[in-house]
């Protein structure tokens, strides 16, 4: 038992403890909320958003300058409360949402501010006709 107890601390395996886990191929290990006051922070982006799929409770939305191959869920009442559209007009709608691009899941986005422009009728202007 006294060999345990003498053992010297560098022969130790190494503990866990501290060391990042969980961390996406690709992601960073910048600064977090821990870091403390003063520390600089990504700065958040405004985005283009594709409605994939529009449901009564949840949409589906894809953020193509941050992860094109990646829906992300959004409650479909928050889009309506943000936007001030009606289901309708959402469908159509050219969607734009603050993210945090350094995000490595869809969890850390930090999606908000969503605003929405409804596209101007497609095939109104096709010209005059000329009367004879």
């Amino acid at each position: 038992m006294s060999g345990l107890v003498d053992a010297e601390p560098e022969s130790a395996p190494i503990s866990p403890v501290g060391v990042p886990m969980g961390v996406l191929i690709g992601g960073s290990l910048g600064p977090t909320d821990s870091a403390g006051p003063g520390v600089a922070r990504t700065a958040e982006r405004r985005v283009s958003a594709q409605l994939l799929r529009f449901g009564s409770g949840t949409c589906q939305v894809v953020l193509p300058e941050w992860r094109s191959a990646i829906a992300v869920s959004v409650p479909t009442e928050q889009l309506q409360r943000s936007t001030g559209m009606s289901p309708e007009e959402l469908r159509s709608a050219l969607l734009s949402v603050v993210i945090n691009p350094e995000a490595v899941h869809d969890r850390e986005l930090g999606l908000r501010d969503w605003q929405a422009e409804v596209p101007a009728a497609r095939g109104r202007r096709r010209g005059r006709r000329q009367v004879r």
